[in-house]
C-alpha cells in the first residue's frame, strides 16, 4: 500500500518484513504471508503477481488514512496561504486525527523500514507544527500550555517547539519563564551535542529581552476560544503589516558562446513578443522545437538575454528534464519548488497536490511582469501548469516534440528548427576553432561540417574534439567522421550532453515499439526519403500503420514530413538509426 500500486520486488519486500534476520526460507515464508492475504476478502482482488514481485492495486474511491492524512493538510495550507486560519487550524487537527501513533506500529523497524517512519513521523511533526503556529495566531496560547510543555519533554531536540513554547509563556505574561525555556533549551543542546541553539531562537530571546517593541510576538487574529465558556473580551485585531516583496529572479543560465546564425527566427520571436498586448487576457507563449541537437536550447538561452531586460520582475527557468540522462522527467512539485523556493516561502514537500502547486505558483506571479524559459519539455500537459495566467508574463518553451496542443491551449506560437544553412554551419565551426588558435583548412572544414550533417550539437562536438588535439590537422578529423560505422564513436564528447549517440537515444527510448520498430527499419535499408505505402512495404505492415508510426517519428522530429505521406531522414539520425537496427539483430 506504502508504494501506491507499484511493483515490488520479492528482495525488497523479504529486506522489509525481516532485514538481516531472514527466516531459514525467506520464499517460503513471503508466499505463507501472501497466502494470508489472499484470504482477505478486501485484498485478494487486489493483490497482483507477477514473476517480478507483487503489487497491491488501488481502485478508483480506495482511501488511505496516509492520502487522507496528506489532503487534509494540503487543504489546511491552502487557508493559511489565504488567511483563513479558523479553516486551517481545523484541517491541521483532523489531519492528525487520521493517525494511530506510533506509525506502521506493527511493522518491525528493519533497515529498509525505518527511513520511511521517520519520514512519515517528519510529516505529523511539521502538521503539529503548523496546527501550534495557527492556534497562536488565533490567541489560544493559554489553552496550547501544558502541550507545548508536554511537546518539548518528548521532543526536546526540535527547537521549533522550544520557540512556540517560549511565544505561549510570554504572551500569558510569564515573560521570565520564557526565558528560563530558553536557558533550559540552551543547555541541553550544548550538554548533549556541543552546540549552540539556532538563530530563529536567539532571535526570539533578543526579542523577549527587549520586550518585543514592535508587536511582533502578538497574536496576528482576534483571540479564539476554544470552549464558549472560556470567552474573554476580544482584543482588536493588530493590521497586518505588509508584505515584503519577493526578490527579483535572475535564473537564467548563462548565455552560449561562438552563438552565430538563426537570425530568421530571432526575428520571429521578437516580433511575437512585440505583439504582446497590454490589455491582453492570457501571456505570450512561444514554442521552439525540433531534432535533437539543433540547438533549441542555445537560441532560446539567447532570444532570452536579449529581451531580459523589458522584464523588471525577473526571469524563471524551468528545466523539465524530459530528454536526458533521467529515466523520469521532473514532476510539476519539484518544477515549481525549484524556481519559487529562493523566493517565498513554501509549504512541506510531500504536503500539497500539483494542483496546489500551479495555483501557488500562477498566484505568485499574477501582479509581475516575467520571462519564463521552460527547457526540454515532454509534452503539453507536463508544460501547462508552468504557464502563468499574468498576460503582461512572456514564456519560451523548448521541445523535441511538436507540443501542438499548447497551440489550442494558450494560441502558442510554434517555430520548428531545422540545420542551419551550410554558411552558418561552416561559420560556427570555424568560429570554435578560430577562437582556441586552431588554423582553418576550408576543405576539411566543409568536409567535417557536411558529416556533421550541419546539427550544431555535432559541430560542437567535433570542434571540441580538433580543439583537444591541436597536433591532428582539420583534415584528420575529416577522414575519421567518412566511417558510418565509427561517425557516432567520433562525435562523443566528455558528458552525456556532448555525446550524439546519447542525445538521440533520450528520444529513442520514448518512442512506442511501433515506432521503434519503423525508425530501425529506416536505419537497416540507409533510407533518406520515402513514402508511407513504400515504408509499409519494408517493414511488412498496411499502410495505415506505417503512416502512424512514421507521424509518431516526425512528432519526435526523427524523420522529416516534407510533402503528404513523404518523409526524409537525416544522415546522423540514419546512421543511429542502422546502429540500433544492427544491435536488434544481433539480439539471441
Amino acid at each position: 500500500m506504502l508504494n501506491g500500486g507499484r511493483r515490488v520486488s520479492k528482495e525488497h519486500l523479504a529486506d522489509a518484513l525481516w532485514g538481516a534476520e531472514l527466516p531459514s526460507d525467506p520464499g517460503g515464508a513471503l508466499r505463507s504471508s501472501l497466502y494470508g492475504l489472499r484470504k482477505a476478502a478486501p485484498i485478494k482482488e487486489r493483490l497482483q503477481t507477477s514473476r517480478d514481485g507483487y503489487g497491491l492495486a488501488l481502485h478508483e474511491g480506495d482511501v488511505l488514512d496516509l492520502h487522507r492524512f496528506r489532503r487534509l493538510a494540503q487543504q489546511a495550507r491552502a487557508a493559511q496561504l489565504l488567511g483563513d486560519l479558523d479553516d486551517a487550524a481545523r484541517f491541521f487537527q483532523r489531519a492528525l486525527d487520521t493517525w494511530d501513533d506510533p506509525p506502521l506500529a506493527d511493522v518491525p523497524a528493519t533497515p529498509v523500514m525505518q527511513p520511511v517512519i521517520s519520514e512519515l513521523l517528519e510529516h505529523r511533526h511539521a502538521v503539529q507544527e503548523s496546527l501550534v503556529d495557527a492556534r497562536l495566531a488565533l490567541g489560544q496560547h493559554h489553552e496550547l500550555l501544558p502541550f507545548l510543555m508536554s511537546l518539548t519533554t518528548a521532543q526536546p531536540l526540535r527547537e521549533r517547539r522550544w520557540e512556540q513554547l517560549m511565544i505561549a509563556l510570554y504572551r500569558c505574561g510569564r515573560r521570565a519563564e520564557a526565558l528560563d525555556t530558553f536557558t533550559r533549551a540552551r543547555r541541553l543542546l550544548a550538554e548533549d551535542y556541543g552546540i549552540d541553539p539556532g538563530g530563529p531562537l536567539r532571535h526570539l530571546q533578543q526579542l523577549i529581552l527587549a520586550g518585543d517593541p514592535m508587536q511582533s510576538l502578538a497574536p496576528t487574529a482576534a483571540p479564539r476560544p476554544v470552549h464558549p465558556d472560556a470567552a474573554r473580551e476580544p482584543r482588536p485585531q493588530r493590521p497586518e503589516a505588509p508584505r515584503p516583496p519577493i526578490r527579483v529572479p535572475h535564473q537564467l543560465p548563462a548565455e552560449p558562446r561562438h552563438f552565430i546564425g538563426r537570425e530568421a527566427e530571432l526575428k520571429v520571436l521578437a516580433e511575437v513578443v512585440d505583439e504582446m498586448s497590454p490589455t491582453g487576457s492570457s501571456p505570450v507563449v512561444s514554442v521552439l522545437c525540433g531534432p535533437p541537437g539543433i540547438g533549441k536550447t542555445a537560441l532560446a538561452l539567447h532570444f532570452a538575454h536579449r529581451i531580459a531586460d523589458r522584464f523588471p520582475d525577473g526571469q524563471l527557468y524551468i528545466d523539465l528534464g524530459a530528454f536526458g540522462p533521467a529515466t523520469d522527467p521532473v514532476s510539476i512539485q519539484q518544477a515549481i519548488r525549484s524556481v519559487l523556493a529562493p523566493l517565498i516561502p513554501l509549504p512541506e514537500p510531500e504536503t500539497m497536490t500539483p494542483a496546489a502547486y500551479a495555483n501557488l505558483y500562477r498566484t505568485t506571479l499574477a501582479q509581475r511582469r516575467t520571462l519564463v524559459l521552460i527547457d526540454n519539455a515532454y509534452d503539453s500537459a507536463q508544460v501547462q501548469p508552468l504557464i502563468p495566467a499574468a498576460p503582461q508574463c512572456t514564456v519560451v518553451i523548448t521541445s523535441r516534440r511538436k507540443l501542438t496542443g499548447l497551440v489550442t491551449s494558450h494560441g502558442a506560437h510554434l517555430t520548428t528548427l531545422d540545420v542551419p544553412s551550410r554558411a552558418e554551419a561552416k561559420a560556427l565551426l570555424a568560429s570554435r576553432l578560430a577562437a582556441n588558435g586552431l588554423d582553418v583548412d576550408s576543405a576539411a572544414l566543409a568536409e567535417v561540417t557536411e558529416a556533421c550533417g550541419r546539427l550544431p550539437l555535432a559541430l560542437m562536438v567535433a570542434a571540441t574534439r580538433a580543439v583537444t588535439r591541436p597536433s591532428v590537422p582539420l583534415r584528420g578529423l575529416a577522414e575519421e567522421l567518412r566511417s558510418d560505422q565509427n561517425r557516432l564513436n567520433v562525435l562523443r564528447g566528455g558528458r552525456a550532453s556532448d555525446d550524439i549517440r546519447a542525445a538521440f537515444s533520450w528520444s529513442y527510448r520514448r518512442l512506442t515499439c511501433a515506432e521503434a520498430r519503423m525508425f530501425r527499419v529506416l536505419g537497416a535499408h540507409r533510407i533518406r526519403d520515402i513514402t508511407a505505402a513504400d515504408a509499409g512495404q519494408l517493414a511488412n505492415v498496411p499502410t495505415l500503420a506505417a503512416t502512424q508510426a512514421l507521424t509518431g517519428l516526425a512528432y519526435a522530429h526523427l524523420v522529416r514530413e516534407y510533402a503528404p505521406k513523404q518523409y526524409h531522414f537525416d544522415d546522423l539520425v540514419g546512421t543511429y538509426a542502422a546502429e540500433k537496427a544492427r544491435e536488434e539483430e544481433d539480439r539471441p
